[in-house]
Order: C-alpha cells, then sequence, then structure tokens
C-alpha cells in the first residue's frame, strides 16, 4: 500500500463469543481479525460485491436461525432494528 494512502478505523460490535471464534480462526491463518477485516472490505470494493453467501437455504426460516442460536436474539434485534432505521 502506498505510503500516501489516507486510512480510516472501522468499528463493529459483535458478540464476545463471536469475536473470539473468529480470531481463532484468522489466527490460525496468521492473521488478526484486523487484517481480515482489511481482506473483506477490500473484495467488497473491488469485486463491487459482499464476496460471501448471505442468503439463507431455500426451505429454511428466519426462525430457525433464531431458534439454532438463541443466545445470539438480542443482537439479531439490534441489527434489524438500525437496519429499518437507516
Amino acid at each position: 500500500m502506498p505510503a500516501s494512502s489516507r486510512m480510516t478505523q472501522i468499528a463493529a460490535r459483535v458478540p464476545v463469543e463471536i469475536k473470539e471464534q473468529a480470531s481463532e480462526v484468522v489466527s490460525a491463518y496468521g492473521l488478526g481479525l484486523g487484517d481480515a477485516v482489511r481482506m473483506f472490505v477490500t473484495r467488497i470494493a473491488m469485486e463491487k460485491r459482499i464476496p460471501i453467501d448471505i442468503t439463507r437455504p431455500v426451505g429454511v426460516s428466519i426462525s430457525h436461525f433464531d431458534q439454532s442460536h438463541p443466545e445470539y436474539q438480542d443482537y439479531i434485534n439490534e441489527i434489524a432494528e438500525d437496519y429499518l432505521h437507516e
């Protein structure tokens, strides 16, 4: 990256458990979470799309995800509220 590149900071709120699990995964590749986020955001910019599958499988309802991970329900509701009020 050129030394003249301007940088900015991105902040995201995630449950502690998710951060810890993600940290374990990326550290196995010799990366930190910041590295993984930079890679993800760079791919979005380069490809002009979200480079992951974010659709739910056919026949699986949103309630399935809620029931599969009830510990994240408050977090999911908060994200939905933020999205609806943008």
